[in-house]
């Protein structure tokens, strides 16, 4: 399949810093698979559909963000209800310039090894907020400070929680284990089998290893992540929640309930209701 190259000059006028759309796509005819020669984010505000990323397939969901590298080839599928996404483009002097000032000892965000980019998950309250402050810079195109200041807050959010002890070295592969395997649901229906596929190690080595980080075993490990996969469909879909289990990997319903109730001390038809709610 033939590849476009996309320009960054093609989307933005002289003088301007970034490009920052809002796109719906109902099918993979709307975007040619394409790669860039500039970096890009963006992030799902509505619908699901398919990220066709170099020969592979991967979900999308609302919340999913993902930093685009410029040699990444990729398109999109959606169902009939399309997907609705922010998009911002900028130059790759400006990613050069935030990893040699804030992130050279990472090979995290736009710097991420493998075939896949860096993905994550925002919930609802995250999803919000990224999309809020950036409306806020829509008409600031022109204004270095402006992209850098959203890109500083968006890194903010997403870097790994801080409040660890000081003396608890996670390694990088079960860190990027942890960020992964709620991105591969499909790993869900393998379990504990599946979290330690990405690992690259041993099932036995990767549970000694999370029993001395998180001080759980695996599978409780593996438990949660399921759960929070749950809880994310569950505050910003309209799935079934029938739908929702089997995605996270169960076949039993009521298994299903207990653990999200063991996990969210309520059902899941009532975290439902309240997200949904208050969102």
């Amino acid at each position: 399949m033939k590849v476009t190259k996309f320009l960054l000059r093609h989307f933005i006028n002289r003088g301007e810093m970034f490009h920052l759309a809002r796109v719906k796509i109902f099918s993979r005819d709307d975007i040619s698979l394409h790669n860039h020669d500039f970096a890009e984010i963006f992030w799902i505000e509505h619908g699901s559909g398919t990220h066709l990323i170099n020969g592979k397939k991967v979900p999308l969901n609302t919340g999913d963000l993902v930093m685009i590298r410029a040699e990444d080839q990729h398109t999109f599928a959606s169902n009939r209800q399309g997907i609705t996404m922010m998009n911002l483009a900028f130059s790759l002097k400006t990613v050069q310039y935030f990893r040699k000032r804030y992130f050279s000892g990472t090979d995290d965000f736009f710097w991420k090894k493998g075939p896949l980019p860096y993905q994550a998950a925002l919930d609802v309250n995250m999803l919000r907020s990224v999309t809020h402050q950036a409306e806020k810079i829509w008409k600031h195109q022109y204004s270095a400070i402006h992209l850098d200041s959203f890109l500083l807050l968006l890194f903010r959010l997403l870097l790994p929680d801080e409040q660890q002890p000081d003396n608890q070295d996670i390694p990088a592969w079960l860190n990027n284990a942890v960020q992964q395997f709620p991105v591969q649901s499909d790993l869900f229906r393998l379990g504990a089998r599946g979290f330690a596929s990405i690992c690259g190690r041993n099932i036995d080595h990767v549970n000694r290893t999370v029993k001395k980080c998180y001080n759980k075993t695996l599978s409780s490990l593996v438990a949660e992540l399921r759960m929070q996969f749950a809880a994310r469909q569950l505050a910003v879909t309209n799935a079934p929640i029938k739908s929702i289990c089997h995605d996270c990997g169960f076949n039993n319903l009521g298994h299903f309930y207990k653990q999200f109730q063991t996990i969210y001390k309520q059902t899941p038809s009532q975290y439902r209701d309240q997200h949904q709610r208050l969102a």
